[in-house]
C-alpha cells in the first residue's frame, strides 16, 4: 500500500511538472500589424462575443485554433472562461444568427499566415509559432 501511495504522488508530481511546462511555452493572441488598438481585454471581450468590432469600428475576423489544449490556453488566459463555454455560446449565437461561425485552423502557421494578410484578423498561437508579420497581444 505504501508503494502504490508514492507511486500515485509520484505521478500526481510529474503531472503538475509537465502541465506547469507546457504552461511556460504560452499561448498568445496574435493580431495583424496595422492594428495597433487591439489589448487583451478587447481580444477577450471579441471572442467571449460581448462586442463584434475593433475600437475603429471594423468588425473583428476571429480564427481559432484546432488544437483543445492551445484553444482551452487561450480562453482561459484571454477570456477566464472554459472553452467549452466560449464554443457553446458561439454555436447559440450562430444559431440565433448573432455571430457567425469563426474559421478554424490546423496549424499555427495557417494562423499566423491568415492573421499577417487580414488587417482585422485576430487569433492565438503557440508563442513559438510567433513570426515579425504578426504583433503578438499579451
Amino acid at each position: 500500500m505504501k508503494n502504490r501511495t508514492r507511486l500515485i504522488l509520484s505521478i500526481l508530481i510529474w503531472s503538475l511538472f509537465v502541465s506547469s511546462a507546457n504552461a511556460v511555452a504560452g499561448v498568445v493572441a496574435i493580431v495583424n500589424k496595422a492594428n495597433t488598438y487591439a489589448d487583451k481585454k478587447t481580444i477577450g471581450r471579441l471572442y467571449t462575443l460581448e462586442i463584434k468590432a475593433w475600437p475603429d469600428g471594423s468588425r473583428a475576423i476571429l480564427y481559432e485554433s484546432s488544437s483543445e489544449s492551445v484553444r482551452n490556453e487561450f480562453c482561459n488566459t484571454y477570456t477566464g472562461k472554459s472553452a467549452d463555454i466560449i464554443e457553446t455560446d458561439l454555436a447559440k449565437a450562430v444559431f440565433v444568427g448573432r455571430s457567425k461561425p469563426h474559421k478554424i485552423f490546423k496549424s499555427d502557421a495557417d494562423i499566423v499566415e491568415e492573421v499577417s494578410k487580414e488587417k482585422d484578423a485576430v487569433g492565438y498561437v503557440n508563442e513559438s509559432s510567433l513570426k515579425d508579420s504578426v504583433r503578438a497581444v499579451r
